[in-house]
């Protein structure tokens, strides 16, 4: 038996439940320290692990991302948002997430914690529409 394994397992079992939580969300993905705030908006564990690889993959963890090529003015922020959603059109006149009180300009898809709630609310939609959170992002 390895030298680690046994002070791990002792300390798994005498550590409160809560704390352990905490050890294996920083072991999740690359994007681990966005997490917390993930939960904090309201994303639920179960998608976690999803959230995590679309993060990596669209900004690589960087909240100040910014693809101008994307159509529509582009995508910004972790999860890469699309304009599309903060732009006015005729449903929405200062655009889906402005009517949604996520935020007042598109610019503010840079702070990590309006991305991952606009990501939210952009997976929600998505899924009573599609039947799929993620399509948005393609997966």
């Amino acid at each position: 038996m390895r030298k680690w394994f046994l002070p791990i397992v002792a300390v798994c079992l005498i550590m409160p439940a809560n704390h352990v939580g905490a050890i294996s969300k920083e072991l999740v993905g690359k994007c681990g320290h966005w997490l917390d705030e993930a939960l904090n908006v309201g994303w639920s564990r179960t998608h976690l692990s999803q959230l995590d690889y679309v993060m990596w993959r669209e900004s690589r963890c960087l909240p100040n991302m910014f693809n101008p090529t994307d159509p529509n003015g582009g995508s910004l922020g972790l999860l890469q948002i699309n304009f599309f959603w903060c732009l006015p059109n005729q449903y929405f006149l200062n655009g889906w997430l402005q009517s949604n009180n996520i935020l007042t300009s598109c610019a503010q898809l840079s702070n990590p914690k309006i991305n991952l709630r606009a990501a939210l609310a952009i997976f929600e939609y998505s899924k009573n529409r599609n039947n799929n959170g993620w399509k948005p992002w393609n997966q």
